[in-house]
C-alpha cells in the first residue's frame, strides 16, 4: 500500500514512500527509487544492515535508479527506523521474513515476480537464507557480508557468546553495538535457525541457483576473508570480488567506495539485462540529488525516532566510555599530532581546551610541559578546560592533579607548575550575545595563544558559531587545531587491535563500551543531530570563521580529520 502519496522529484530520479505488512503483521516502511517506469525495468531490493535504516542505502539506490534499475529499500521491523516493532525483539530470522515480505509486496502491488537483492554486513547472512528459499530472488550481491555470524560476534565481544549461550549462559537485555537487544531471544532464534555457523551459510549457498557475488573488504576487521572464500568455493554460482584498501565500513574510504558502487551496479545491470556491463560504463548520479533526498529522509527518521536524551545527560553517560583511548597507541599519536601542530609551550602561554571531556589532551599537555621542557617556564603556561558536563570536568581535574603531582615529584627542579582552570559550559553558548544574556562565562578577545578543539565540533548545533567565537578569543598569530571524526569513520580495526593485546576483562569491557557509544552516536548522526566533517569541509568552515591558512591532515588511525590554522 502507499503510505505517503507524496514524492520527491530529484532530477530524473523519483522517490516514493510506501509501506507493507511483514509476515508478523508489522508495518514495514519503505522507499521506491525509480525514473517513472515501474513495470518495464528490472528491480532490486536493498535490505539495511544492522543498526542502519533505508536512508543509509540512498546513494546506492540512486546509482541503480540512474542506471535503469528500480529499487525497493526498506526499514527492518523491530529495528531502528520507521517500521513498526521494538528493537529489543530484533532477530536475524525475523529479518529474513522482512526480506521475503518485500518480495510479497513487489508481486502483489507492482506485479513484479522477480528482483535482485543487495545486502550489507550482517544483513548478508539474512539475504543468503532468503535467496536459498525464495525463487523470486533473481540474484544476490553481498557487500562486506558476514558469513560466519558466530565468529563475528566472537570478535566483537571477545567471547564466543553463541557457544556460551548453548552452554547455558544468559545475559538478559544486552547493549549490542549501541542498541538494547533481548540477547537470549536474539541468540536463541539465531541458533534455532542455524544461521550462526559458517557451515550453515555454505549449506544455504549450495541450494542457491541464481548468481551470487561477494564484494569483500580487503581490511575487514569483522569478517575473515578466508571464510568468504570458503563459502564461495562451496556455492554453485558464486563470484568473489575483493575491494582494495577498504574496511568493513566501505564508505570510510571514498575511492574504495566509488569502486565498490560501480562494481555493484555493474553486476546488477549485467545480471538484470543478461549482458556484460563494465564498471566504467556505470553512470554516476549528481551528489546534489541524493543529498537533497537524504535531508528529507533524515527529517522523517528524526520524527519517527525516540526523543533523544539531552546532550548533558547523553555525554555524562557516554563520555566515560572513551577512557580507554588514553591506552591506545593511535590515540597517543593523535594527541602528539595536535600538540605538534599547536607548537611548543612558551612562558605565559594560555591554552584553551574547548570540549576537554575527561581531560585526555590536558594529560598530554601536562606531560609534555613537565617532561620535555629543559627548564621551567617563567611565568608558567595556563591551561583552561571547558566542557558540557560536570562529570567530565571532575574527571579532568582529578587526572591533571594526579599527573602534575607525579611529574613534579619526579623532577621538581624542572617543573613548571602549569595553572589549571575549568569552566562548565555548553559550547553552543560560547561567547556572543547568548553568553551575555544568560550570564555565562566569557573571554575577552585575543585571550588565548593556543586552542585545541578535539572531536567536539561535530556534536554542536551551531558549529560555525563556535568557530567564529574561537577566532575572536585567539590572539593574532595564535594557533588552533580543530578535529572531527571523518564521515563514515570505522573504529573496528582500532578496537580489534586493542582488545587482542589486552587480557583484562575491565579493559575489554571499556573497549566494548566504545562500540556501544559509537552506535548511539551514529543514530544521532543519521537523524541530523550530529555532523562529521571531511578535511575540505572543515577547512572551508575555518576560512569562513576568519582563520588563515587552514591545513588538513588525518589522525587517529586515519579516522579523524585534523585541521590546523592561525589567526
Amino acid at each position: 500500500m502507499i503510505a505517503d502519496s507524496s514524492h520527491v522529484q530529484a532530477g530524473q530520479i523519483r522517490t516514493d514512500f510506501v509501506s507493507f505488512p511483514n509476515r508478523a503483521c508489522l508495518n514495514i516502511a519503505a522507499c521506491i527509487d525509480h525514473t517513472g517506469d515501474l513495470r518495464g525495468r528490472p528491480w532490486v531490493v536493498i535490505t539495511p544492515k544492522y543498526g542502519e535504516t533505508k536512508k543509509n542505502n540512498l546513494q546506492t539506490a540512486y546509482y541503480l535508479a540512474l542506471n535503469g534499475v528500480n529499487v525497493l529499500r526498506f526499514d527492518l521491523a523491530n529495528h531502528v527506523g520507521e517500521s513498526e516493532g521494538q528493537m529489543p525483539l530484533f532477530t536475524i530470522p525475523g529479518a529474513v521474513d522482512d526480506i521475503l515480505a518485500a518480495y510479497d509486496y513487489l508481486e502483489k502491488e507492482i506485479g513484479v515476480s522477480g528482483a535482485g537483492l543487495l545486502a550489507n554486513s550482517l544483513s548478508a547472512r539474512m539475504a543468503i537464507r532468503a535467496t536459498a528459499i525464495d525463487p523470486r530472488i533473481t540474484y544476490l550481491v553481498s557487500l562486506v557480508g558476514v558469513v560466519n555470524v558466530q565468529r563475528t560476534l566472537t570478535i566483537v565481544y571477545q567471547e564466543d557468546v553463541v557457544a556460551n549461550f548453548i552452554a547455558g549462559k544468559r545475559w538478559g537485555i544486552n547493549d549490542v553495538l549501541g542498541f538494547d537487544i533481548d540477547f537470549e531471544n536474539f541468540l536463541g532464534a539465531l541458533v534455532a535457525s542455524g544461521l550462526h555457523t559458517l557451515e550453515g551459510t555454505a549449506t544455504d549457498l549450495a541450494r542457491v541457483q541464481v548468481p551470487v557475488a561477494f564484494l569483500s573488504a580487503q581490511n575487514d576487521a569483522w569478517v575473515d576473508i578466508a571464510d568468504v572464500e570458503a563459502v564461495v568455493a562451496r556455492g554453485r554460482t558464486c563470484v568473489f570480488r575483493p575491494i582494495k584498501d577498504a574496511m568493513h565500513e566501505v564508505r570510510e574510504n571514498p575511492e574504495a567506495a566509488e569502486r565498490a558502487f560501480r562494481e555493484l551496479v555493474a553486476l546488477c545491470l549485467s545480471w538484470a539485462r543478461k549482458t556484460d556491463i563494465t564498471p566504467a560504463e556505470v553512470l554516476v548520479p549528481d551528489k546534489k540529488l541524493y543529498l537533497r533526498q537524504n535531508k528529507i529522509e533524515r527529517e522523517r527518521f528524526r520524527r519517527a525516532g525516540p526523543q533523544p536524551i539531552n546532550e548533558t545527560d547523553f555525554w555524562s553517560r557516554y563520555l566515560g566510555k572513551y577512557e580507554f583511548f588514553q591506552q591506545v597507541d593511535v590515540y597517543q599519536y593523535y594527541v602528539q599530532l595536535i600538540g605538534g601542530l599547536l607548537g611548543p609551550f612558551r612562558p605565559k602561554d594560555v591554552l584553551l581546551d574547548a570540549g576537554c571531556g575527561n581531560g585526555l589532551f590536558g594529560v598530554w599537555a601536562l606531560r609534555q610541559l613537565l617532561e620535555q621542557q629543559p627548564e621551567p617556564l617563567d611565568p608558567p603556561p595556563v591551561y583552561v578546560g571547558i566542557d558540557l558536563t560536570s562529570k567530565g570536568l571532575l574527571d579532568a581535574l582529578s587526572k591533571h592533579d594526579e599527573i602534575r603531582a607525579q611529574l613534579e615529584q619526579r623532577a621538581p627542579e624542572r617543573a613548571s607548575r602549569m595553572g589549571l582552570a575549568y569552566v562548565q559550559m555548553d559550547l553552543d553558548q560560547f561567547g556572543g550575545f547568548r553568553a551575555a544574556e544568560e550570564g555565562l562565562v566569557d573571554f575577552a578577545p585575543n585571550t588565548f595563544d593556543k586552542i585545541c578543539c578535539s572531536l567536539l565540533i561535530s556534536y554542536l548545533k551551531r558549529p560555525q558559531d563556535l568557530l567564529r567565537q574561537l577566532h575572536r578569543v585567539l590572539k593574532p598569530g595564535g594557533r588552533i587545531v580543530v578535529t572531527s571524526m571523518k564521515p563514515f569513520a570505522d573504529l573496528s580495526d582500532l578496537y580489534r587491535r586493542y582488545v587482542e593485546g589486552n587480557d583484562s576483562e575491565e579493559q575489554v569491557e571499556s573497549a566494548r563500551d566504545l562500540l556501544r557509544a559509537a552506535g548511539k552516536i551514529k543514530v544521532k548522526e543519521e537523524q541530523g543531530y550530529y555532523t562529521f566533517f571531511s578535511g575540505d569541509e572543515l577547512c572551508e568552515a575555518m576560512l569562513a570563521a576568519g582563520f588563515r591558512s587552514p591545513t588538513a591532515t588525518m589522525g587517529f588511525g586515519n579516522q579523524a580529520t585534523v585541521v590546523s590554522a592561525e589567526k
